[in-house]
């Protein structure tokens, strides 16, 4: 199953869970005014579809006068995407297999290079209005990295941000990456953290930019990660690190339905 947009709809749901006055996190900051974030668990989302709900979404926070933020967190049928700092070189496969295998290319304005997202890997889009929280683009990166690392300890993975760059890394290999952007001092896209994906369909792309492995989460621990404990940990560890007081959770998005869809992989 997949979703996709539809057009809008004079829809407000109501969340169904909601994380009261979660701790403070241990840093200098500055507590959103308007202290609230809504966060979208919306299973498995197809990329196009995704990138129509975030600029809908980056449009509202934009115009609204509010430190009020959005969260979606899903999973992507197997695509490949093209960061900003990625290039050919990295699409190890001719465009004839992609196409025969039917996964598409997009180039899109994230940071990093390529990455072929499929089910079992967690995409993580905070959409947050850096001006009004008083933070820079550093600032958010530090704040991303900081979440990837405690979710990790919480998992009792041992992992690191690599030197020449913020991905994170453990004993086995890389399996979380950074992909974030800034538009109008609003952060989107954000980062993507392989919990148990079919690491077999990697060999379609060199994602790995430093020298060490590509890998997942339940590769490290040698058992099978839970999806729903890093959905759970890095939202709350997101939240904590931004400063939000109130977490309003929906497990589905007005402007989104469920529809079939094949994706064909050559094995």
């Amino acid at each position: 199953m997949s979703l996709t947009v539809l057009a809008q709809q004079n829809y407000n749901p109501e969340p169904v869970d909601r994380i009261m006055n979660p701790p403070a996190p241990e840093m200098n900051q500055t507590s959103p005014r308007d202290a609230s974030i809504k966060v979208y668990m919306l299973g498995c989302v197809d990329f196009d579809s995704f990138l129509a709900l975030q600029e809908r979404a980056l449009q509202e926070i934009r115009q609204q006068d509010t430190d009020q933020a959005t969260l979606f967190v899903c999973e992507h049928p197997p695509i490949i995407t093209v960061g900003r700092e990625g290039s050919h070189a990295q699409l190890a496969k001719s465009s004839q297999e992609f196409k025969a295998s039917q996964l598409e290319v997009r180039w899109i304005n994230r940071g990093g290079g390529a990455l072929l997202h499929a089910p079992g890997q967690l995409a993580v889009y905070p959409l947050l209005p850096l001006r009004r929280l008083g933070l820079g683009i550093d600032d958010l990166q530090n704040r991303l990295v900081q979440s990837l690392l405690q979710m990790s300890a919480e998992l009792k993975v041992e992992a690191d941000p690599h030197p020449n760059s913020v991905d994170i890394f453990g004993r086995c290999g890389q399996f979380a990456f950074l992909g974030a952007a800034v538009k109008s001092w609003i952060s989107y896209y954000g980062l993507y953290i392989n919990v148990s994906p079919d690491m077999k369909l990697q060999r379609l792309i060199d994602a790995n930019q430093h020298d060490h492995r590509l890998t997942s989460l339940s590769a490290t621990l040698t058992r099978e990660a839970s999806m729903s404990s890093v959905r759970e940990s890095i939202v709350r560890n997101l939240v904590q690190q931004f400063g939000y007081e109130q977490t309003h959770i929906f497990t589905r998005h007005p402007l989104l339905h469920r529809v079939k869809k094949k994706v064909y992989v050559h094995p």
